[in-house]
């Protein structure tokens, strides 16, 4: 074919060439110049960044006719051949299809032999991590200790699949991802090599679709210059071709989140749906766009660590500039939630619009931690209440059952009319008894409660089936039941920490009683004596006995 892809036809011939790979480029020249360059180099990173191209002009600037040197020349017989892939002393070995021990023995036994016209014998093995474990075993000799005319150059995607006696045997170089205004210059200065006209938006939309390899945006580039027999690239015909999410969309589906805009949240969908594109795709740029939203805002335009323009930046930052973090960082958390919905939905469309829409129910007045407050100190409240009733119902309750004492006061037989008329006159002018408040066992030990819940919720749990006895006034007796060995150690443990607790809230001693089943059925009565003691101290007990002047007979 006459036709030559980008990738080839632009690839770099020299270090200076090599795009947003500086600080690899500049200690390999340093290396050369300096005469004190590794016997075994690794050369590690993403796909595209320039592994392979680097490994290739690092074996020429030591093969040139002029070398060593940082500078090859490109122009003598060796170079040319290294270009062209015909030097004889310079092996490239693709280490996915070259992977056996068998075939690592016949490149250690080659090794012995000088190199044919070239200054030194080259071994560039690419995608190394693919070699067997015996394979690595086999190079591991030859590797520490080679001969002085032999150099070699490995280059992986998986630096973390590389056995450790390899990579201690290695230099190592780790090439990074390109930065998106690399990459779009450098396609900018091949377009107009190439005599085409694309805008700026457009460059910077392939190179945000390349994430960081610059081969990948050389191949979209590619397609994109084949679209059409037109010069001039409209920026509509790179999304199309691209079938990608225009960045306008992003911006205005955020927009219509902020202003709570569910018709044109919809709309939006609609016309991506239409346009053909993978809606799963759409999503997850979503997701990555209202994680750029929160970077901006938490990390501000400079020093926000994403892969955009200034300008595309300046734009999220206003964007943003009058909305709270909390209230960006609940947009996020919930397409993150949704996101496994919308990913395994056979109704993709239907999740999309239903996730969008979700997102505009969030208040941007609704900080997190103002919510948390509000349902902590209504949890409290509601707490508070449950265990307050819920303890005064087991005392009323225990007061009509387990043998309760009965009270009979003396009720005087009926009067006359005039006797009974004068008798609530006589009541109607004195004023009304109030009872004195429950301020023991209702209020009390239930704030106790609450007061234990917060600092060790699961002796709460064991204190709320607890039956309490408060029948002496400097104590609390608390019997617990049928508690288990860890509970039990737990109780021990804390023992002395909850008993200054109750001695500072509710100024009494606080005696704990472990009691097993066995136990509460070997000793009825004074489980029963204690039962009637309590009822008879109850405050309501005492009250009705005040009322009616009454006296317990039976108890």
């Amino acid at each position: 074919m006459s036709y030559q892809v980008l990738a080839l036809k632009y690839r770099p011939q020299t270090f200076d060439e090599v795009v947003g790979q500086s600080h690899v480029t500049r200690t390999l020249e340093n290396a050369i110049t300096a005469d004190r360059v590794a016997h075994a180099i690794l050369f590690t990173g993403p796909r595209g960044t320039g592994k392979t191209t680097i490994a290739r002009i690092l074996a020429k600037a030591m093969n040139c006719r002029t070398g060593p040197t940082p500078t090859p020349c490109n122009t003598c017989k060796i170079c040319k051949d290294i270009v062209e892939g015909h030097c004889s002393d310079v092996f490239e070995i693709d280490g996915a299809s070259n992977n056996s021990v068998d075939q690592i023995r016949d490149l250690r036994e080659n090794v012995t032999y000088m190199p044919a016209t070239a200054p030194y014998k080259i071994y560039i093995i690419d995608e190394v991590h693919m070699l067997s474990t015996a394979a690595f075993n086999a190079l591991l000799k030859t590797l520490e200790e080679p001969p002085d005319h032999v150099m070699f150059i490995f280059a992986t995607t998986e630096v973390h699949k590389i056995p450790a006696t390899i990579l201690s045997r290695c230099q190592r170089h780790d090439l990074g991802r390109i930065l998106l205004e690399e990459i779009s210059e450098h396609l900018g200065m091949l377009c107009a090599k190439e005599g085409f006209t694309i805008e700026k938006e457009s460059l910077d939309l392939i190179s945000l679709e390349a994430d960081g390899s610059i081969r990948d945006s050389l191949s979209l580039l590619d397609r994109i210059l084949s679209a059409g027999p037109d010069k001039v690239i409209d920026h509509q015909k790179v999304v199309d071709n691209l079938g990608v999410t225009d960045r306008k969309v992003m911006h205005d589906i955020s927009s219509a989140v902020f202003l709570k805009n569910g018709a044109k949240l919809i709309h939006i969908v609609e016309k991506v749906n239409d346009s053909g594109l993978d809606l799963k795709k759409f999503f997850s740029d979503i997701i990555l766009h209202f994680r750029n939203l929160n970077v901006i805002k938490l990390c501000g335009r400079d020093n926000a660590t994403i892969n955009l323009t200034d300008l595309e930046k300046e734009t999220l930052y206003q964007a943003v500039s009058e909305l709270h973090p909390d209230y960006l960082g609940m947009l996020l958390q919930l397409l993150l939630k949704e996101e496994s919905l919308v990913k395994f939905s056979s109704h993709t469309k239907t999740a999309v619009e239903m996730v969008l829409l979700k997102l505009i129910q969030i208040s941007p007045g609704a900080h997190l931690d103002q919510i948390i407050g509000k349902l902590d100190l209504l949890a409290g409240q509601l707490e508070s209440k449950l265990v307050e009733s819920k303890l005064t119902e087991q005392a009323l309750t225990g007061l009509a059952t387990h043998n309760q004492p009965t009270i009979t006061p003396d009720i005087p037989a009926p009067m006359p009319m005039a006797s009974n008329a004068t008798v609530l006159q006589t009541q109607e002018s004195q004023e009304p008894y109030a009872p004195p408040p429950m301020e023991t066992t209702p209020k009390t030990w239930p704030n106790f409660l609450i007061k234990i819940e917060k600092k060790y919720p699961s002796i709460f749990t064991l204190f709320s089936k607890a039956r309490v006895d408060e029948s002496i006034p400097e104590s609390i007796q608390l019997e617990l039941y049928n508690c288990s060995a860890f509970d039990s150690a737990r109780l021990k443990t804390k023992q002395k920490e909850l008993q200054d607790l109750c001695k500072k809230f509710l100024k009494k001693n606080l005696d704990i009683a472990i009691m097993s089943e066995t136990q509460s059925l070997a000793k009825p009565d004074k489980q029963k004596a204690s039962m009637k003691v309590a009822a008879r101290n109850h405050p309501l007990v005492l009250d009705a006995q005040r009322i009616f002047d009454g006296e317990i007979i039976n108890y």
